[in-house]
């Protein structure tokens, strides 16, 4: 039991909450590894030609980050970029080195689980003891990262349901986390994390449709079963409370993009620098009908990296996650079972995609650090086959 700790505890170490959690991981990962003599088998993940491609756009986009930041006078924030995308590394490491495959995604799920349950628990309490639509996550913030953090897990949750069907006692726990995780994700209020999770599950439905794997209907019948019902909710939710779809500020961010992109415009090779934006935009480039001048992004997340680090750090932040996506449709089997993990993965990353046009969630730390580590989990299922299973 102790061994399967080390994972179970990474996802709790993501939400928040407390980085403890992934110090007391490491720490029991080191206890086994000095008494037992473990051996240390990261070459068979860092070895797999799709794991470098995705480790090597990592690269290219720091070096474009470093690079770039030298230069425009901004805050260098690549060694916190860095430290987060760490995530992706130890999870490699730990499905390498120290659990059978089986359970260290069994591990995975049940700690992204138990995370779940804690941040949907604290959103569910808000909104009823405070009587408030749309309440602050005591973790993450407001409502709109809470939403993003939420379509992150969820396609991992739903995956861990399929894959666990026939484990009643494990599925019970899926199966509330799930749930629950729905009405934190509709409470929460946040129409861009909702649109990212349907667009996701839309896309996702037509790459399958694709595939040559086995009983292809039924899967994707499984996918526009979950559309469906997440359409006829947000039906529901826009009869009953139309305010939650249409929100009296919705021009403004089409005011900011246009703001933005005459930013790049003026500063197209170096970007305005990380922490510049907001003094840069309110002193020449905001719009005279704009109502909130203390804005700090463009709201856009591929707009975000071109205004702040220029053609170089933009592109190669595009290079980066087309490189993500291709790496997850590429390693999708004709076993959907043998693929539930990889096509969790490409549902968060499109979902990020998606909630990133409206919203740039992944420069905060716990989002980052839990996307670097479910993306880390999909790229353990491309290489699965490829590791000897611990004696």
């Amino acid at each position: 039991m102790g061994r399967e700790l080390v994972a179970f505890f990474l996802p709790l170490g993501c939400i928040g909450l407390s980085s403890v959690f992934i110090v007391i991981s490491l720490v029991i990962f080191l206890f086994y590894k000095f008494k037992y003599n473990l051996k240390i088998e990261f070459r068979n993940f860092i070895g797999n030609r799709f794991v470098k491609y995705s480790y090597i756009s990592m690269i290219i986009w720091m070096v474009c980050m470093l690079i770039v930041s030298i230069f425009n006078n901004g805050d260098n924030q690549t060694f916190a970029y860095i430290q987060r995308m760490m995530m992706f590394f130890i999870v490699g490491i730990y499905f390498c080195s120290l659990l059978e495959k089986e359970k260290f995604f069994l591990s995975i799920w049940i700690g992204l689980c138990c995370a779940s349950l804690i941040l949907s628990f604290d959103n569910i309490y808000s909104f009823f003891v405070f009587d408030k639509w749309r309440p602050n996550s005591s973790f993450l913030g407001n409502p709109n990262k809470l939403g993003g953090y939420l379509i992150l897990i969820l396609p991992f949750l739903l995956a861990g349901l399929y894959k666990y069907y026939s484990r009643k006692k494990i599925l019970l726990l899926g199966l509330i986390s799930s749930v629950l995780a729905f009405i934190a994700l509709v409470i929460s209020g946040s129409r861009g994390a909702m649109g990212g999770f349907i667009g996701s599950i839309c896309i996702m439905s037509v790459i399958l449709l694709t595939r040559n794997f086995c009983e292809k209907r039924k899967y994707i019948f499984f996918f526009l079963k979950i559309f469906s019902f997440m359409l006829v909710v947000s039906l529901l939710i826009y009869y009953l409370k139309p305010e939650y779809f249409i929100h009296s500020n919705d021009s403004e961010r089409s005011r900011l993009w246009i703001s933005a992109i005459n930013m790049i415009k003026d500063y197209p090779w170096t970007g305005v620098g990380f922490g510049n934006f907001n003094n840069i935009y309110i002193n020449g480039y905001i719009s005279p009908l704009a109502v909130e001048p203390r804005l700090t992004s463009p709201h856009n997340i591929f707009l975000h990296y071109f205004v702040n680090l220029g053609i170089l750090g933009g592109s190669s932040f595009i290079i980066l996650i087309i490189t993500q996506i291709y790496v997850l449709v590429k390693n999708i089997k004709n076993d959907f079972s043998q693929s539930i993990w990889i096509v969790a993965g490409l549902v968060s990353v499109l979902g990020m995609v998606i909630h990133g046009m409206v919203d740039t969630l992944i420069t905060t730390r716990p989002y980052a650090m839990m996307y670097w580590l479910l993306y880390g989990v999909a790229c353990c299922n491309i290489i699965r086959d490829e590791v000897v299973d611990e004696k």
